[in-house]
């Protein structure tokens, strides 16, 4: 006969060991004459864990109390439960192996998944979420870091949407995001831009690196994008003949958005492509195709961006540093400067919502800039 133990959480939730090792779960409760009976929920190896089993059973309890029939466990029981976990490791095996991948599979581990990870995911409520938002702030977390962690979620469960798995409302966009100061508002001017892009030129002579970090630092700073989105480029994603560049945004879960060839890249793209193979990727050590990792990268540029231009200031200074993310803050900024509508630079920074992209208007002031010269 098995023997049944109870949860150490939840009143009437019980489970046994099967001899596979894995639980097999009951509930227990008094039915409307007053008996005791015990309904099997199901195997954790179907998704099933105590919480479910707890929310069953009040659902059950709740039903006699209304004298209404309980709701058919057993006859469901069969039914696999699509949980989060489920979910979410269907989705990142569509993901490929980068650093990007890799911080967003660390936050799921860590945040996601000993919370919701086996809960139904239709069943994952706003509440839920918030509850995750208030804990990880509690834990210290910024209010940037609790915003992607609530938005990896969203993700994850827009995935399974796009799969056709459910037909049901994501709970993350109800839940508001927090406020993030952005503290960063250096810019490099086009004077510091010529001189970055002579620095790296220099470097690659000097290393025999081909012109792996030219390329870089003109990639990114005429097209906006992520660090790790320029190191994903490859010759098939370079559109000549249009001008056009081929963007993955993997912050917003690996959308493709469209950048564009201007001056500054044409002639050192066309240069590189004509010596790497159509799947290579486009910033690699002397032309080898092979794709460079983000730390690999900020060890060369870093130095060179410290040297020119961060000199005398302290290293927590975030205000003023130029750093690598710097430069897509420079390419909207500019944008900004020469009076580029704040949708369209929405649109080329791939910003999802505009209010993102709102803190670059202070940059639109040729009117109020012409009315003072006028004065003065």
């Amino acid at each position: 006969m098995a023997k049944f133990i109870n949860s150490k959480k939840y009143e009437g939730v019980q489970y046994y060991l099967k001899a596979n090792g894995t639980k097999s779960y009951y509930v227990r409760y008094k039915d409307e004459h007053n008996k005791l009976r015990r309904v099997k929920i199901g195997c954790e190896t179907e998704g099933v864990n105590e919480v479910y089993c707890k929310n069953k059973r009040v659902e059950i309890i709740n039903a006699i109390f209304k004298g209404e029939q309980p709701p058919k466990i057993v006859k469901s029981r069969n039914k696999k439960i699509l949980t989060l976990d489920y979910v979410a490791k269907k989705y990142f095996e569509t993901k490929d192996d980068s650093k990007s991948t890799f911080e967003r599979l660390s936050k799921y581990n860590k945040h996601l998944f000993p919370v919701l990870g086996m809960k139904e995911i239709t069943k994952v409520t706003k509440n839920d979420l918030v509850d995750i938002q208030q804990k990880t702030l509690e834990n210290g977390l910024s209010n940037q870091t609790v915003n992607m962690i609530i938005e990896l979620f969203g993700t994850i469960f827009n995935y399974g949407f796009r799969e056709e798995m459910y037909e049901t409302v994501n709970p993350s966009i109800k839940v508001s995001k927090l406020k993030v100061k952005n503290t960063r508002e250096r810019f490099l001017n086009k004077d510091e831009i010529n001189e970055l892009f002579k620095a790296a030129e220099k470097y690659d002579l000097e290393n025999e690196y081909g012109c792996f970090l030219e390329l870089f630092c003109k990639l990114s700073l005429t097209t906006g994008t992520r660090m790790e989105s320029v190191l994903h480029l490859k010759k098939c994603d370079i559109d000549l003949q249009n001008d056009i560049i081929r963007l993955t945004d993997f912050k917003g879960g690996g959308e493709i958005y469209s950048g564009y060839i201007t001056d500054t890249t044409r002639e050192i793209l066309h240069s590189t492509l004509s010596k790497i193979g159509f799947n290579d990727y486009l910033v690699s050590f002397n032309f080898d195709g092979t794709k460079i990792t983000g730390r690999q990268l900020q060890r060369r540029l870093k130095p060179i961006l410290d040297k020119l231009f961060n000199e005398g200031l302290n290293i927590k200074d975030r205000k003023n540093r130029i750093v690598i993310h710097s430069l897509r803050h420079t390419f909207a900024s500019q944008l900004a400067i020469s009076n580029v509508s704040l949708r369209q630079i929405q649109e080329l920074l791939n910003h999802s919502d505009i209010s993102q992209t709102v803190r670059y208007a202070k940059l639109q002031d040729d009117v109020n800039k012409q009315a003072l010269q006028n004065i003065f």
